[in-house]
């Protein structure tokens, strides 16, 4: 799976998602910033702690824990926005989100991996040495991560901005193009992965469906703390269990070992099953307000 068409289609990815970025998407974040503080809080913190914690409770192999913290450090990605629509939450919150993570992953990204590596330094683990765990190179890993995310972002949004027909224009093949590429991006990651997966599903994939779970629950939590609305809540609960599994699986990628890749290959299934519940729990909430407001 090492092929330089992974990275270059997860940025056609993150350009996509720019292209959909509207200025009126930003504009009632004032009203709500208790929510975005909320989400940021829940996925750039909190997720990757809730990983270790996983990896440590479940005892994984150290190549899958590290694999798992990848996953949890990679923010929610362009699917996030559709479901968020479909679960009837708050899209412009859910937009706001996704760009805002994903414009600082370059830093957020390396920071959880340098230190994930410096707590499993010396483990022994069949993978990279103690030495390579510890020299990290942050900077080339921040470079990577800005290549592939929030450059592709930035220019996407730069192109909605500044050429707003144009954008118009292509918005709707490049949804779907965007679309085919993630879907082949994982398809590739399970089959290459695919005797790895199997070897090791009766230990990876209760941590990595535990994570969901954490992550979802995680939000709900953070979201009663900061007295968020349902479909707020809602809202952050979908972008924190919704992952960038594509961006995980190039960043294992770039870390040369394809072991890394298993939990995120794994996590792109089992967190369509947990969005499909809350996009159904979204909908009945939707619906029980408006008989509240028939009968009123």
């Amino acid at each position: 799976m090492n092929t330089p068409l992974i990275p270059i289609g997860l940025a056609l990815i993150m350009m996509t998602v720019g292209l959909s970025v509207r200025l009126s998407d930003f504009r009632a974040l004032p009203r709500q910033w208790n929510a975005v503080c909320a989400g940021l809080l829940a996925q750039l913190v909190f997720l990757p702690l809730i990983a270790l914690c996983v990896a440590l409770v479940t005892r994984l192999d150290t190549v899958y824990a590290i694999g798992l913290i990848i996953l949890a450090s990679a923010p929610g990605g362009i699917s996030s926005n559709l479901l968020t629509v479909l679960a009837r939450g708050k899209t412009a919150l859910s937009i706001s989100l996704t760009i805002l993570t994903n414009l600082v992953a370059f830093i957020t990204i390396p920071t959880v991996l340098s230190i994930t590596f410096l707590i499993f330094t010396g483990s022994g683990v069949d993978g990279p040495s103690s030495s390579e765990l510890y020299a990290l190179p942050f900077g080339e890993t921040a470079l990577k991560v800005l290549a592939i995310s929030a450059l592709p972002l930035a220019i996407g949004m730069a192109i909605c901005r500044f050429f707003p027909i144009f954008a118009n224009r292509i918005e709707k093949p490049a949804k779907f193009v965007a679309s085919a590429i993630f879907a082949a991006i994982v398809v590739n990651s399970f089959y290459s992965e695919w005797n790895s997966i199997m070897a090791h599903w009766s230990t990876v994939g209760p941590a990595v469906i535990l994570l969901n779970v954490a992550a979802i629950g995680s939000a709900l939590l953070f979201s009663r703390l900061f007295r968020l609305s349902a479909q707020q809540a809602l809202t952050v609960a979908i972008e924190c269990g919704l992952q960038n599994v594509a961006l995980a699986l190039v960043i294992a990628q770039f870390m040369g070992n394809g072991r890394f890749m298993v939990p995120a290959t794994i996590y792109a299934l089992v967190m369509n099953v947990s969005v499909l519940i809350l996009i159904a729990a979204g909908n009945k909430l939707s619906e029980s307000k408006s008989e509240v407001h028939s009968k009123s």
